[in-house]
C-alpha cells in the first residue's frame, strides 16, 4: 500500500518544507510577473518547440512547492511557485500533486482530481502549460528524461493503493505508454511500501526506490537493454554511476550515512560519514558526490579511491535534489550542482552552483 510521504524518509524533504514555508511568508520583489490560480492558466503556443524556447534551455529554471493549510492545519492544496530569471510564477494545485525538474527550462506537474491523473509541462519562461497526458490511475510522481521528450511515472491503483510499477511514456506521442517495471508485493522483511522515488542517472539508467518504514528495496533499470538489479536494505537512492549505486544507508533518519553499492555484488562501502540531506551526483558522469554534513558540504568519489573533499564557506547548504518527491528544484547546468540553504530553491537568488571537481561555487540565478 502506498501512503505517499508517510515514512521516516521524511525527514529528507523536512528542510526543504520548513524553508519553503517561511518563504510564503516574504512579499514577491517588485516587477515579478506573477500568474496565480487555476483560472490564469493558459496553454502554450503549439507552434513553440518541444525542447521550449532557447532561453529557457539555457538553464537557471527552478521551481518550489508549498503547502497550502485550512485554519485547522489540515492540507487543502498546494501552491507551485516557479520561474526563471525575473519571471515568477504560481498556480493552485490540489492536495495530491507533485513536481519534478526542471529540464529544459520546464517543471512537469502532476496532479490528481480523485477521479484521474493529468500530467503536465509548465513553461518556466513564457508562463504556459502543456498537458502530456492523463490516466485513471494514480500517478504518484513522475520523471522527465534529460532530452525532456519523455518521462517516467510511477503509479498505484485508485481504490487499493497497490503499487502498479513505473511507466514510461512517450511526450510526442499521446497515449504512449508501456510499464517497465512492476509492482512490489509488500515483503515480510520491508513491509508496506510508504513512499517510492525516482532519480535518472546522466547516462539515462533510473534508479527506482521503494521505501518501507526502515528500508527501502532499489531497482536499477537499463532502458537501453531492459536489464533490472536490486540492490535490498538501503535507503532512499541519490543516482547511480557505473557500476554503483549510490544511497543513504537504511536507518531511522537523518543524520544519515551515504554508500556506495556495488550492482554486481551487492557490496556495500561507506562514502560519507552522516549526511544532513540529500546527496546529489554530478551529471556528467565523473562519480563525484555532494553531500551536506554539519560543517557544510564534502565532495566524495562515488567510484575509485580519492579522498574526500571540504568545500569551504559551506555551512547550511545542502544539494538541490534532483529526484521524482522533491519538493523543489533547479535546473543546473551539465557536471555542476545546485546548492542553496537548506536544499531549497525557495528563494533562487541564494542558490549557487558548484563544480564538484574544483570545488569553485558561482551564482545560480540567470537574469534575463
Amino acid at each position: 500500500m502506498e501512503l505517499a510521504r508517510r515514512t521516516r524518509w521524511i525527514a529528507l524533504s523536512l528542510p526543504v518544507a520548513l524553508a519553503a514555508a517561511a518563504a510564503l511568508a516574504r512579499p514577491a520583489p517588485p516587477g515579478v510577473l506573477a500568474a496565480a490560480g487555476p483560472a490564469a492558466e493558459r496553454a502554450c503556443a503549439q507552434e513553440a518547440s518541444a525542447d521550449g524556447d532557447s532561453g529557457a534551455a539555457a538553464g537557471g529554471a527552478w521551481y518550489r512547492l508549498d503547502p497550502r493549510l485550512d485554519a485547522r492545519s489540515t492540507l487543502v492544496g498546494r501552491v507551485l511557485t516557479a520561474g526563471r530569471g525575473s519571471a515568477r510564477w504560481t498556480a493552485e494545485l490540489p492536495p495530491e500533486s507533485f513536481a519534478s525538474g526542471p529540464v529544459g527550462g520546464r517543471v512537469l506537474v502532476g496532479d490528481d482530481d480523485g477521479q484521474r491523473s493529468r500530467l503536465r509541462l509548465f513553461d518556466t519562461s513564457r508562463g504556459c502549460w502543456s498537458v502530456v497526458g492523463t490516466e485513471a490511475s494514480v500517478i504518484r510522481s513522475a520523471l522527465l528524461t534529460a532530452d525532456a521528450s519523455g518521462l517516467y511515472e510511477h503509479r498505484v491503483d485508485r481504490a487499493t493503493r497497490r503499487d502498479l510499477g513505473v511507466w514510461q511514456r512517450d511526450g510526442r506521442v499521446p497515449g504512449d505508454t508501456r510499464r517497465v517495471l512492476p509492482g512490489l508485493d509488500p515483503s515480510p522483511a520491508y513491509g508496506p511500501t510508504f513512499s517510492t522515488t525516482l532519480v535518472l542517472a546522466d547516462d539515462g539508467r533510473l534508479a527506482v526506490s521503494s521505501c518501507g518504514e526502515r528500508a527501502c528495496r532499489t531497482r536499477v533499470l537499463d532502458p537501453a537493454t531492459g536489464a533490472t538489479s536490486t540492490a535490498g536494505g538501503t535507503g532512499p537512492a541519490a543516482g547511480v554511476v557505473g557500476d554503483q549505486l549510490v544511497a543513504l544507508q537504511a536507518c531511522d533518519g537523518l543524520p544519515c550515512p551515504v554508500r556506495a553499492i556495488d550492482l554486481a555484488s551487492g557490496t556495500a562501502s561507506a562514502l560519507s560519514g552522516p549526511a544532513t540531506g540529500a546527496a546529489v551526483l554530478a551529471t556528467d558522469g565523473s562519480g563525484l558526490v555532494v553531500v551536506p554534513d554539519e560543517r557544510g558540504l564534502r565532495v566524495v568519489r562515488a567510484r575509485g579511491a580519492a579522498p574526500t573533499s571540504d568545500v569551504p564557506g559551506t555551512s547550511g547548504l545542502a544539494p538541490v535534489p534532483r529526484t521524482s518527491t522533491s519538493e523543489t528544484g533547479f535546473e543546473a547546468p551539465l557536471g555542476l550542482v545546485a546548492v542553496a540553504p537548506g536544499g531549497t530553491a525557495a528563494d533562487p537568488s541564494l542558490v549557487r552552483l558548484l563544480d564538484p571537481a574544483t570545488l569553485q561555487i558561482t551564482a545560480g540565478e540567470v537574469l534575463p
